[in-house]
């Protein structure tokens, strides 16, 4: 995760340019009004300043120390530094939105993840993920690794760790005009903790 301590203020700065209403909306429909969300890998705090802005207490949780600071700068909200894989005990909520951010979860421990943050959620609580779409692995030209799933499976992942899926949806991959280089599609879905 090197990566984004050493790029944090670049990577916030991108990542705040990318438009998630559309998904923050159908998943906030979901929620009781003042719900309690967790941004699971908040990056930068975008998503975070939206659900507050929503009236929703949001907190967030990421990895990168730089990242969580300009999260709690921006947002206003709590960001705490830890580990998707191990979250720290942060209470329950009524949703979980983890966008962009299980993508670095190695294959063999995303099932245990997944669980972990099936465990943060109250009963009927909502979960929000997209992950790259793909076979395999990749690299980017940043050196950053990244683990493809199709929808499929993805969905087998989720009900392995004690969802109910709502909704999945496979976006195909995406071609930079500039430099000719073809990057994954994604995989959006809605689930609910059974």
């Amino acid at each position: 995760m090197g990566y984004y301590g050493a790029n944090a203020l670049r990577y916030a700065a991108a990542t705040a340019k990318i438009d998630t209403s559309e998904r923050i909306a159908q998943f906030t429909a979901l929620l009781p009004a003042g719900g309690r969300v967790l941004d699971a890998g908040c990056g930068g705090g975008r998503d975070l300043l939206q659900f507050h802005s929503k009236g929703l207490s949001a907190v967030g949780l990421d990895l990168s120390p730089e990242l969580a600071e300009i999260a709690r700068s921006r947002s206003g909200c709590e960001v705490v530094v830890g580990d998707l894989q191990s979250p720290p005990p942060l209470g329950f909520f009524d949703g979980v939105w983890a966008m962009a951010s299980l993508l670095h979860i190695d294959r063999s421990r995303i099932d245990s993840t997944l669980s972990a943050l099936a465990s943060m959620l109250s009963p009927n609580g909502v979960f929000f993920s997209s992950v790259k779409r793909g076979m395999g692995d990749v690299s980017d030209d940043t050196g950053r690794w990244f683990t493809l799933y199709g929808e499929t499976q993805w969905a087998d992942h989720l009900r392995d760790a004690g969802f109910d899926v709502i909704k999945i949806t496979g976006e195909p991959p995406t071609t930079d005009s500039s430099t000719g280089t073809v990057a994954p599609g994604w995989i959006s879905s809605l689930a609910r903790r059974l």
